[in-house]
């Protein structure tokens, strides 16, 4: 009793206490961030998991860290009942766990005579086990939820819960509310179209109460700039049409996809916010790229350089500071800063030094992004939350790169970019007048007049990691039935013909799998002139 309750950030400090307390920093190796691990927990607690199969199934590229993260989650646990507070995970675990005692269970469940559950596709396992225990004696459930909306899955949602609804609660009855309010009939049936091929669901037919319509655009792009170049120009047309550019959204799978775009409502001066995130030069990953970059051109660029060097193991902001009082003493020999740090800083220092003279002997920008990167990659796995995620961003970085013959050109022009600062609401500008772009996941909810969803190429979406893993398919499939049913009325379908990739640089590409599954009936294709 009397217990305080955690938020996220204060959680995770305590994560970083245990790290501390286990000497874990003092180690030769780097070290999953506090965030990963309070990630891995919190994933386990909302699915009934153990860490074991957390890391194994979303961070399976530090397997080799699983011994020491059940370490730390153990005296996490630990520091919190000592503490007397618990976190957001722990208000669920432990209803659970008294509502696992069958006196209790009866007493509570007594009291509930009447539960009703929203959004239920996105209830996780430990919810479920909770609704359960408390609907024991009465039974009466109302859970509102669409199968054909689960895309969660990442944060632990179940579709199981859901689908097996009818199996768990004897006398289940199933009310389809297939009337559509938002969207015109084209839309509607185009979203039959996609998610007839699911297997796993309730079989529904949207059916519009809206009349008329044009006919959904299928638009093939002879690259990503030539998709970024139609949208601006298209997002003009329709503003000029009348449509609020409030009422437009541009929707992609990956972050990444939407570089080009953005870059190009920057040059058209088209006001833009970034749903749920950051402008793609403010994200994290980014920043510190760019910090390699910089101090290869300039060597004295004091922010850049305490930025980079942090990123090596062992090297926090004081030795960074420390390191950069004597790194910017032109007579100081680099190799001797080494001598005076503790062990494992050195060995961070001294891994700084080898890629800053690697990357200092390479002229092009994306050839010295690849050898960046082959540092990075590891630091990126033990950092984020979502590494995967951001490794396409930088990808995507190295492909605009590749336009540039020089670290300095590649520089100045996006410097550019990074000054623009992309509308927000409280920017002044009228939220009306303000262009949305969005992850799908972020977009599900909302609606608008029309929309883009772009990248719709093989190996982009659906996602790769869901090729071959039927599940995984399906929700991909459920996530490309989300995205076009945002619009109202206008919906543009976008897929570039090439991509460039690390390995072979530009190559031909088909459009995803799901476009290629509609009936050619279903929307109208438009082709684009070579000199749009």
């Amino acid at each position: 009793s009397n217990f305080t309750i955690v938020d996220k950030e204060d959680a995770q400090d305590l994560i970083d206490d245990c790290i501390e307390d286990l000497g874990l920093y003092k180690k030769e190796k780097m070290f999953p961030k506090k965030s990963v691990i309070y990630n891995i927990y919190s994933l386990a607690a909302s699915s009934q998991k153990d860490i074991d199969g957390i890391i194994e199934e979303f961070h399976s590229h530090i397997e080799e860290y699983t011994p020491v993260v059940k370490k730390i989650v153990s005296s996490y646990k630990k520091k919190k009942k000592k503490a007397n507070v618990m976190d957001f995970s722990d208000l669920l675990t432990n209803w659970l766990e008294v509502l696992n005692n069958s006196s209790l269970c009866q007493k509570y469940a007594g009291i509930f005579r009447y539960i009703l559950v929203d959004e239920y596709q996105d209830t996780n396992k430990l919810q479920f086990e909770i609704l359960q225990k408390l609907s024991s004696q009465h039974q009466n459930i109302l859970a509102v939820g669409d199968d054909a909306q689960s895309i969660y899955s990442f944060r632990a949602a179940d579709i199981n819960n859901i689908l097996d609804f009818p199996k768990t609660f004897n006398g289940t009855k199933i009310f389809k509310l297939q009337i559509n309010y938002r969207s015109q009939p084209p839309v509607l049936r185009l979203a039959n179209e996609i998610i007839k091929h699911n297997i796993d669901q309730f079989p529904k037919e949207l059916k519009a109460i809206k009349t008329g319509g044009d006919a959904p655009c299928l638009v093939e792009t002879k690259d990503v700039y030539q998709q970024a170049k139609f949208i601006g120009q298209r997002i003009l047309e329709l503003n000029r049409e009348g449509i609020p550019l409030g009422e437009i959204a541009v929707l992609f799978r990956s972050r990444f996809q939407a570089l080009e775009v953005e870059m190009e409502l920057i040059k058209r001066n088209i006001p833009y916010l970034i749903r749920g995130g950051m402008r793609f030069f403010e994200q994290a990953h980014i920043k510190d790229i760019f910090s390699y970059l910089r101090i290869i051109l300039n060597p004295l660029d004091e922010i850049s350089f305490k930025r980079a060097v942090c990123l090596h193991k062992g090297i926090g902001r004081s030795y960074a500071y420390k390191i950069w009082a004597k790194f910017s003493e032109e007579k100081t020999n680099p190799q001797g800063i080494a001598e005076n740090l503790p062990k494992r800083a050195q060995e961070g220092f001294k891994e700084f030094l080898s890629l800053f003279t690697a990357v200092k002997k390479i002229i092009k920008p994306d050839e010295a992004l690849k050898e960046i990167l082959k540092y990075y990659k590891d630091y990126c796995y033990l950092s984020f939350d979502n590494p995967d995620e951001r490794l396409l961003d930088l990808e995507e970085l190295a492909k605009m790169a590749n336009q540039y013959d020089s670290i300095k050109s590649f520089l100045l022009d996006f410097s550019s970019f990074e000054e623009f600062k992309g509308e927000t609401r409280s920017s002044g500008y009228d939220i009306q007048e303000t262009l949305v772009l969005s992850t799908i996941h972020q977009a599900k909810g909302l609606e608008w007049e029309a929309v883009f969803v772009i990248g719709l190429s093989e190996y982009e979406f659906p996602h790769p990691k869901s090729i071959g893993n039927d599940k995984a398919l399906q929700e991909e499939r459920r996530l490309f039935y989300v995205a076009v049913t945002r619009t109202k009325s206008i919906l543009h379908l976008t897929y570039p013909q090439t991509k460039y990739t690390f390995k072979n640089g530009a190559i031909l590409t088909r459009p995803s799998m799901f476009l290629e599954e509609l009936s050619r009936d279903c929307y109208e294709e438009i082709t684009i002139e070579e000199d749009f």
